[in-house]
């Protein structure tokens, strides 16, 4: 009989851990939307990524990235390193993530759209000049494929021995010759990903220029330039989820104390009280237990947006304003799942007189007339020690998240 008790106390508390949490997180997500803290987390997480000023503000305004607003910039645009600051650092966007290929795609483009203009762009002019035909085309396609796979040099190089125009065959050999004095100034081979290494030699930003250059390292195709770029994005993004987490944790923290201590939500008496009235506490704990068995509390829990979470590659909401409205009515509905489970929640403020009939009243903790000395000189301080005990319990416990006190009542209730 008595560990049924326990167990029922057990549950009851839990319940009431689970419901705070759900408010917390809800709180979260709506401050989360406000400060746009997903948004400035990533910002923060690229500018260690992207430390030159000028590639930064052109990957951040790129139609398919958008963390700040502002017109886009071309790749090819010249834009001076202050103006480039001002504008990444400028208003946030409205995006809060950034699929990885995506982000690859568009630095890939931004750092190698002036080497490939430089390198290949007077080899394109001749090709296109030529007459329409088989040969032209076949031609051009070899130069994208140069271009977009950093593969097919020497296969270029062959072929230009056959062009029939001996004009254009003598132009475009002199091309591709100038265009292997250059790539081997810059200390490449001509089998690497030449137009790409060549724009990460120009970066002005000592730091990152060595940093792609270590994350291109035996990348011999730009398949596996790719690919070691997405790696090097996703470690990153890892890092930002650690910093979020961070963030969120404290959030949780201060958004507890703050209900926990408005409602005065005290674990210690609402332990105490469970424990001593065994028709509430049965009461409790069979809410407690239809709410998990019937399925309704893990939908709450499903459906309660994850503040806590940061995923670069995270959908974006498709109606902010609509997703805060539903998240400020829920925090209502769960505000009042809380007053409505008749627990000892809320303050009161009552003068107690000095009879012998009010030695009880004069214990009440939820009355904030007893904790003032001059009022109680004999019990105040106790009163302040177990209530601040028991409104510390309430703040860990809900900062934890409701899966996780979820899962302990759970099996619980399995046993």
């Amino acid at each position: 009989m008595r560990l049924a008790a326990i167990i029922q106390v057990a549950v009851g508390i839990i319940f009431v851990f689970i419901l705070m949490s759900i408010v917390v997180t809800e709180v979260n997500s709506l401050i989360a939307r406000a400060t746009k803290m997903r948004a400035k987390t990533l910002r923060s997480t690229i500018n260690s990524v992207i430390e030159d000023p000028v590639i930064r503000a052109k990957v951040y305004t790129h139609p398919l990235i958008q963390l700040v607003k502002g017109d886009p910039i071309a790749p090819t645009q010249r834009v001076s390193r202050d103006e480039a600051e001002k504008i990444a650092n400028g208003a946030i966007g409205a995006v809060d993530h950034i699929e990885s290929a995506t982000f690859v795609d568009v630095l890939l483009n931004t750092i190698k759209a002036e080497s490939d203009q430089r390198l290949f762009g007077a080899l394109l002019n001749v090709i296109d000049g030529m007459p329409a035909g088989a040969e032209r085309r076949g031609l051009r396609v070899m130069v994208n494929r140069i271009v977009t796979t950093g593969d097919g040099t020497t296969e270029l190089r062959n072929a230009l021995r056959y062009v029939q125009d001996r004009r254009y065959r003598g132009a475009l050999t002199e091309i591709v010759n100038q265009l292997d004095e250059e790539v081997s100034l810059l200390g490449l081979e001509p089998s690497t990903n030449v137009s790409l290494m060549a724009g990460i030699h120009q970066i002005e930003n000592r730091n990152m220029r060595h940093a792609l250059s270590t994350v291109m390292a035996g990348a011999d195709s730009m398949k596996a330039a790719r690919g070691n770029l997405v790696t090097w994005f996703n470690n990153s993004m890892q890092r930002a989820t650690v910093a979020y987490t961070g963030k969120m944790k404290n959030l949780s923290i201060g958004v507890a104390l703050f209900f926990a201590l408005a409602l005065n939500i005290d674990t210690l008496h609402i332990g105490r009280t469970l424990w001593e009235d065994p028709a509430r506490r049965a009461q409790i704990s069979s809410e407690a237990s239809f709410a998990v068995q019937s399925g309704d509390l893990q939908t709450q829990i499903n459906d309660n947006v994850t503040a806590d979470e940061f995923r670069a590659n995270q959908a974006v909401d498709e109606n902010p304003l609509e997703d805060a409205i539903g998240a400020g009515a829920n925090l209502a509905y769960q505000l009042q799942d809380i007053q409505d489970l008749s627990l000892p929640i809320g303050w009161t403020f009552y003068k107690v007189s000095d009879s012998a009939r009010d030695s009880i009243a004069a214990s009440d903790p939820n009355n904030l007339w007893n904790y003032l000395p001059e009022n109680n000189p004999e019990g105040w301080l106790a009163l302040l020690a177990a209530k601040l005990l028991g409104i510390a319990a309430t703040v860990i416990a809900a900062a934890q998240g409701a899966p996780f006190w979820f899962g302990i009542v759970n099996r619980i209730l399995r046993r």
